[in-house]
């Protein structure tokens, strides 16, 4: 103890007017016009669509010019429903994001768009897109895929959710699209309809093997293939080992109508390397199954294992994932 005061006596105290001959470093100071180009386009392509048109070119003349290079319009990202009254003026935005690609745009998300027409003028201009994403655009017709699809022959991937897509259009698809190897057409959960017509409706009224049939018969390429909340039945199911032989991953999250068991269940370890169950819970899902989480768990009050989908039993216990071998 007596050593230690020792020490803390030894100890010089400073004054404030010691501190006063101590140098002050100075901040340099930065001026963002000095950055590289390619550092600063690639800083401006992260704000997005939005805030590069309302704030960025509007800086100064060589952020405007930097905001006009194609190659920072390569990959576009468009969602409109942070104003739904401003749905026009995001569609022109859209477009002229487009327009400044100078037909060099591969990967497009456009989120929330009412009027289809969007995407024909996407189709016109983008010869070179290799991946598309369309949420929530649940007024476009089924014509419109027909239209567009014969314009994409480099497409690769193809992600709907909570969109529409016609039998033809998947046809399309199969005869232009000879690249494409992900397709993704998640649909919010048909389970919840019986519930909100007061019993009016059975489950049975939206069993659907028409898309499960149309990517049988058509995408046979296929590696990577998402259809959550579909109302497709065993037979679809069928219908999609028989014609996509490549399959390395397929997703059947929320298909309630789903019964695997038996020799279909082992077909699907057979062939497929991942399969997602029906009652797997979607996360990672974007755009529509994001929000359910506030009702907890795995929506227990809506989902019934002895009504839809899964025979705990007959698949061997297994609540994971399932890659590509069964239990002996």
């Amino acid at each position: 103890m007596d050593q230690q005061k020792a020490m803390n006596l030894k100890r010089p105290v400073l004054g404030a007017s010691q501190f006063k001959h101590i140098p002050k470093v100075k901040r340099p100071k930065r001026n963002w016009l000095d950055l590289p180009s390619e550092i600063t386009a690639n800083i401006l392509h992260r704000i997005g669509v939005f805030d590069i048109f309302q704030n960025a070119q509007k800086v100064c003349t060589r952020w405007r010019e930097i905001c006009k290079d194609p190659a920072i319009w390569r990959v576009i990202y468009v969602d409109a429903s942070f104003d739904t009254k401003a749905n026009r003026a995001f569609e022109e935005m859209c477009k002229r994001a487009v327009d400044r690609s100078q037909g060099q745009l591969v990967d497009i998300t456009i989120v929330r768009f009412r009027n289809e027409e969007i995407l024909e003028y996407i189709a016109n201009r983008s010869s070179q897109l290799k991946r598309l994403t369309i949420a929530c655009c649940d007024d476009f017709s089924h014509r419109i895929w027909t239209k567009c699809l014969v314009k994409f022959p480099l497409l690769e991937e193809l992600s709907l959710y909570a969109t529409n897509i016609s039998a033809e259009g998947i046809e399309t698809a199969g005869r232009y699209c000879s690249k494409l190897k992900t397709l993704k057409v998640n649909q919010e959960n048909y389970r919840y309809w019986d519930y909100c017509s007061d019993g009016e409706f059975e489950p049975n009224d939206f069993r659907d093997d028409w898309i499960a049939t149309a990517i049988g018969e058509n995408l046979h390429e296929l590696r990577h293939l998402e259809l959550i909340g579909s109302p497709m039945t065993n037979e679809g199911l069928k219908m999609i080992l028989d014609g996509c032989r490549h399959l390395e991953l397929l997703d059947l999250r929320r298909c309630l109508f789903i019964h695997l068991g038996g020799d279909l269940w082992k077909r699907c370890l057979q062939q497929v390397k991942c399969v997602k169950l029906p009652n797997h819970f979607p996360e990672g899902c974007p755009f529509i199954y994001n929000y359910y989480d506030e009702f907890g768990g795995f929506y227990e009050e809506y989902y019934d294992e002895s009504e839809v989908g899964y025979d705990e039993e007959s698949e061997g216990g297994s609540d994971e994932e399932s890659e590509g071998e069964s239990d002996e």
